[in-house]
């Protein structure tokens, strides 16, 4: 083997060593900032992926019930199982991923059903039931239970947007489901 053979490998060797170093160092950088970084500042990043996580499962249950009131005469479905026999989503995305809640299972498309509402695998509520046709914006379809997080939930409107609104919007909300006001409609102004 001539010289200039031992001279490529060798700076060959040289950069996988620095690469190697590099890595190393951004490791090092990375586990510094998680070990010194306050626990308080870790669970805050944590609750808004959940949150954040959470409007994404709201915003594919809007689109899933947008392809079903298509096809369905502009009638939105009674209730999540209806929906979840219709269209193309699994039970996990009803899972808010900041709740205890976990998905339904079952060896039967009606055991899936029966668990799906039999309690601990909703994280959201359903105010969709009966709605048809052209529907306002400021509808609520849907929400997440309000005791999820601590300073608010995640709201899907009827027009397909999600906001994270305040606990008073949310006492807005739940207060007129409780009533029995439907459709539920909030405005950005509502009252405490």
């Amino acid at each position: 083997m001539s010289d200039s053979g031992q001279i490529g490998t060798s700076k060959a060797n040289g950069r996988g060593r620095r690469r190697l170093l590099w890595l190393v160092a951004v490791l090092l950088a990375v586990l510094a900032i998680v070990i010194f970084m306050p626990r308080q500042d870790l669970q805050k990043y944590a609750r808004e992926s959940n949150s954040y996580n959470s409007a994404s499962n709201l915003k594919q249950i809007g689109l899933a019930i947008y392809l079903y009131a298509r096809d369905h005469g502009g009638d939105y479905p009674d209730n999540f199982g209806t929906l979840l026999l219709n269209e193309d989503i699994t039970t996990s995305i009803f899972n808010s991923p900041g709740s205890t809640a976990t998905p339904a299972t079952g060896p039967t498309t009606h055991a899936l059903l029966t668990n799906l509402t039999a309690g601990g695998h909703l994280s959201y509520v359903y105010l969709g039931r009966g709605l048809s046709g052209k529907v306002a914006d400021n509808v609520v379809v849907a929400y997440e239970d309000p005791t999820i997080f601590p300073t608010g939930a995640n709201i899907l409107f009827a027009d397909g947007h999600v906001e994270f609104d305040d606990e008073r919007m949310m006492r807005q909300i739940t207060d007129k489901a409780a009533a029995g006001i439907f459709p539920v409609t909030v405005s950005a102004t509502a009252a405490p």
